[in-house]
Parts: structure tokens; C-alpha cells; sequence
């Protein structure tokens, strides 16, 4: 396999589907911004991102919000992890609440210390 062949598959694999963002369309905005492809601008956040994870992740969300081609699916997608992350803990705390009601339910022959 030639360095070209792999770095076409790189290539292709960072484009995605046609029209479809990745996560949420910063690098497809910004690229038909800047008129330049769409890989580019992906390979360079994952990059950034393994570098300096906080500041790349905390940038591209910004931009999420920022960009007007992609504030509505940010928002959209936040909104959507909270409801998801809502409903996690209420099953978490079920959880252990149903646990708990079992352990003094069970365990309990009167005897205290």
C-alpha cells in the first residue's frame, strides 16, 4: 500500500457523507467558507484536539454556537444531551434508591449498635 492510497482513504474517511455533518458542521461551514475542503479542516481539529483537548473541544463548541450555518443543530444537540443526561440520572437514582429500600428491608432483626 503506497503512502498516496493511504492517505486517500484518510481523505475520504474525513469527508463523510455528502451534505451530512460529522458532529456538528463547524469543519463543513467553515471549509465552504474559506472555499477549501473539508478534510482539511477536520484533520486539523482532531489534531488540535489531541494536543490540547480542552481549548480545541471548548473552541469548537463556541464556534457551534458562533457560526450561523451551524447554531441551530448545536443547539439542538444540547438539548438533546441534557434530556439524555436528565433521564440517566433519574434512572441512576432509581436505582439506588431501589437498592437501598432492598438493604434496610432485608437486613434488618431488630438488633442496633
Amino acid at each position: 500500500m503506497s503512502a498516496e492510497s493511504v492517505f486517500d482513504q484518510i481523505r475520504e474517511s474525513l469527508n463523510g457523507k455528502p451534505g451530512q455533518p460529522m458532529v456538528l458542521g463547524v469543519c463543513k461551514a467553515l471549509a465552504e467558507r474559506y472555499k477549501k475542503e473539508v478534510w482539511v479542516f477536520r484533520l486539523t481539529v482532531i489534531v488540535m484536539t489531541l494536543l490540547w483537548t480542552l481549548p480545541a473541544l471548548a473552541a469548537y463548541i463556541i464556534l457551534g454556537f458562533v457560526l450561523s450555518e451551524t447554531e441551530d443543530r448545536t443547539r439542538k444537540f444540547f438539548s438533546g444531551l441534557a434530556v439524555v443526561a436528565r433521564e440517566s440520572v433519574q434512572k441512576l437514582a432509581e436505582s439506588l434508591r431501589n437498592m437501598f429500600q432492598q438493604t434496610n428491608s432485608g437486613g434488618s432483626n431488630g438488633a442496633r449498635f
